[in-house]
């Protein structure tokens, strides 16, 4: 094994056997942490509790956690978020996420989080009711989301609430903090690799309010000075902002905007650029004590473009998602310790499925759907020990085959457009139960039914985070998943310590994947190129939290399979899918070591990605050419990492300063982050993996004044 060693990049040559890459052979424990929390249910919209930061740390005590009737959701605690290390001294909501069992990063390095099997796209991840895509800067380096600007999140990973449709994985909400009616706040940050700014404060003393965060990051002007990292770009910026009016003591109206952009290029190897922009309307209006409305206008452009220059590939593609949505929720207090939430909405989206210049001609293939839903959900306990929310949503969702809506340009003369429209109905039932064993210690049981509409594929020939994304058409069916889980949790008599344990069995039908020999670049009418099939994963999520004295932290542990099979696909038998991590563990410790010093640390560890590799090689017309018979069959090497952080915090009367201080890959290791094949130039007949880490050891200081 050779390594060429590098403050950001690395580059590994493994050779084993014949064609260089370890077989799979896996079945065994699978470890995972987390910092995050279950609690019983805070009404989001509740005009009452505008201080949405302390009703999440009051929420998030042991008994709390305990008592939450969902199997699976998680209110994260802000507090704990902003204490844990991360890369370049930011902290991480998503990076944070991905240390709770059952939830892990793509890779060390990629953009998404993946839950219970799932893939990153089949997670709807909201902010203000606007829909977000590849919510990450720089691959996953940073996170989309910049604390200071967000008052909440809540992640939904079990059998999901009726209200929330288009994932068949999880949900993850946030909302953006709202300015301060009565004074003035301002901050501002710069680290080694990022600066940020933060404004809020009253327009209208007690009516109208903004908060306004802004963040840039310099990544590749420290890239520039290492001669042969000066041709790697790597850079982002977001914007957000929110506008509160209270127009009386039973309206509220939010106004929410966020735009973000990253540009990253590896060398000459790939490149990845994409952005979201969006905003929102939400409208919450009480009625008494026991009727509340909220009314929701949301818009999102995602719009990525993504290239590769390997394997004998030379190829650019641009996409985009246009999302347009109008949403009615109402809650309803139908008596004590009994609720009932209905709601309706309605959602257009628009896909390009892709865009490329091929000899002079340009393709492009953009279609559109139009969704429709209707929920309702009720809420209760009984008997003092028993507590049920179940739920129905009804979807229906049109694909539109008029020109305004779908476009197909392409050099291919045998296009059938001709049977394109077609409409879906599907009926989603949730529920979960809970029985109080005793005051510290329950058992909980879910079952959720949810469909979604956007699909996206990855190539498993690399290992490049290459996703083309495909609408719900006549011939590309709505994802459909059924998750089962059952759980237990408990507590210690003072909440000192708290427990859990969930397992799950997870199914997935018309998931899709490429044919074999093809890749996203293969054919713009990507209904050519894939095939459909059902998936399933399972596992079981362990999780100890120590909650109180100068020391407190988490661990837990998740063993789980992912399996996918396709017909026309590896001769029709089950294999690991792309996203299969059978091992996943991590650790995180907080100390307070004064009033003023606090010390946090986390390691993870997660087993192979699996992987596709070529069994032959040939060449026609001076062209290597590589045929493959196994379908994710091999295993990238594991993935650990130790990080380490320190936060010196001073307050005085007017102004505020913080130190934080950091330590990402502590010990250098170099997790693969990209992973494609090659020709061996030693052995004619050899072929060799070649692996791609995005970064060492990475160390990061940073100074925030508030006032």
């Amino acid at each position: 094994m050779s390594k060429k060693i590098g403050h950001r990049t690395c580059k590994a040559i493994i050779e084993i056997g014949r064609f260089m890459v370890k077989k799979t052979v896996v079945l065994g424990l699978c470890l995972t942490g987390s910092m995050g929390t279950a609690i019983a249910e805070v009404v989001g919209d509740s005009i009452a509790s505008e201080q949405l930061k302390e009703v999440i740390v009051v929420g998030n005590s042991a008994r709390q956690r305990i008592g939450n009737t969902r199997l699976g959701s998680e209110r994260l605690e802000m507090s704990k978020i902003m204490q844990v290390p991360a890369f370049g001294g930011e902290a991480d909501i998503i990076r944070s996420i991905t240390l709770l069992p059952g939830v892990r990063s793509e890779r060390d390095g990629g953009g998404g989080f993946e839950v219970r099997g799932g893939n990153a796209y089949q997670n709807l991840v909201l902010l203000d009711g606007i829909s977000l895509y590849n919510p990450a800067h720089v691959m996953g380096i940073f996170s989309t989301f910049n604390e200071n600007a967000l008052g909440g999140a809540t992640l939904h990973k079990g059998p999901l609430p009726a209200m929330y449709g288009n994932a068949t994985s999880s949900v993850l909400e946030t909302t953006l903090a709202p300015g301060d009616m009565e004074k003035y706040h301002c901050s501002a940050t710069i680290g080694i690799l990022v600066a940020k700014i933060m404004a809020e404060g009253p327009i209208v003393k007690d009516k109208l309010s903004f908060a306004v965060n802004a963040r840039r990051s310099y990544v590749d002007a420290f890239l520039k000075m290492i001669p042969q990292y000066s041709s790697t770009v790597m850079n982002f910026y977001d914007v957000s902002a929110k506008l509160r009016y209270r127009i009386s003591s039973d309206h509220l109206l939010d106004g929410s905007f966020f735009i973000s952009r990253d540009n990253m290029a590896v060398a000459d190897l790939m490149g990845m650029y994409w952005g979201n922009l969006g905003g929102s309307l939400n409208w919450t209006a009480m009625k008494g004590d026991n009727l509340s409305f909220k009314t929701t206008v949301a818009l999102t452009h995602f719009n990525p473009k993504m290239g590769a220059d390997i394997m004998d590939m030379n190829e650019t593609m641009w996409t985009y998602i246009h999302n347009y949505s109008l949403n009615e929720k109402i809650n309803c207090r139908i008596a004590e310790g009994q609720g009932l939430e209905f709601g309706l909405r309605s959602e257009l989206l628009k896909v390009k499925s892709a865009e490329w210049e091929l000899m002079a001609s340009r393709e492009r293939e953009i279609r559109s759907l139009w969704e429709n839903s209707a929920w309702t959900e009720y809420s209760g306990s009984f008997a003092e020990k028993f507590d049920v929310t179940a739920g129905l949503r009804l979807n229906v969702s049109s694909t539109l085959s008029q020109s305004r809506f779908h476009k197909l340009q392409t050099t291919s003369q045998t296009t059938d457009q001709s049977d394109d429209g077609k409409t879906y109905i599907e009926v989603e039932p949730r529920i979960n139960l809970k029985y109080d064993i005793t005051h510290l210690h329950n058992v909980k049981a879910g079952f959720g039914v949810s469909t979604q509409n956007l699909h996206a594929i990855r190539s498993s020939a690399t290992s490049f985070p290459f996703d083309r994304y495909a609408l719900t058409s006549a011939t590309v069916k709505p994802e459909r998943s059924q998750q089962y889980g059952i759980g237990y949790s408990g507590m210690t008599g003072n909440g000192a310590f708290d427990w859990s344990v969930e397992s799950y069995y997870r199914t997935i039908d018309n998931v899709y994947d490429y044919k074999d020999g093809k890749s996203s670049f293969s054919d713009i009418m990507i209904e050519n190129i894939i095939l459909g099939g059902r998936g399933r994963s399972y596992g079981v999520e362990f999780m100890l939290r120590k909650n109180t004295g100068r020391l407190t932290g988490w661990v837990s542990y998740t063993i789980s399979r992912t399996e996918t099979k396709i017909p026309g696909i590896n001769d029709d038998r089950w294999y690991n899918a792309t996203n299969d991590r059978r091992h996943d563990f991590s650790l995180t410790a907080i100390y307070r070591l004064t009033d003023r010093w606090n010390l946090s640390s986390s390691w993870i560890f997660m087993s192979g990605q699996p992987l596709t590799a070529p069994d032959v090689k040939y060449e026609i017309g001076g062209e290597t050419c590589y045929y493959y018979s196994r379908r994710n069959a091999y295993m990238t090497p594991p993935t650990h990492r130790l990080d380490l952080s320190a936060k010196y915090t001073h307050i005085g009367k007017n102004l505020t300063y913080e130190w934080a201080f950091g330590i990402y890959n502590t010990y250098c290791r170099y997790n693969p982050y990209v992973v494609y094949f090659e020709d061996d130039s030693s052995k004619p007949s050899g072929t060799r993996a070649v692996l791609h880490a995005m970064y060492g050891l990475v160390p990061s200081v940073s100074y925030t004044l508030k006032f």
